[in-house]
């Protein structure tokens, strides 16, 4: 699989996974969303830093 294939596969899951966390929020208590949030935040500033050093090892 080429290098971007495999980001956009990576960004697909992500995106994903991040829907169904946040669609989930409605059986979760309010005080409890603060650590969903953190935790989407967290992996989507995680996909993003991977995402970015991938495109500057491609230039």
């Amino acid at each position: 699989m080429e290098p971007e294939e495999q980001a956009e596969a990576l960004a697909e899951q992500t995106l994903r996974s991040t829907r169904e966390r946040l669609e989930g929020l409605d059986s979760v208590p309010t005080a409890e969303h603060v650590v969903v949030f953190d935790t989407v935040h967290q992996e989507l500033s995680g996909v993003l830093g991977a995402l970015d050093r991938n495109a500057e090892e491609q230039e």
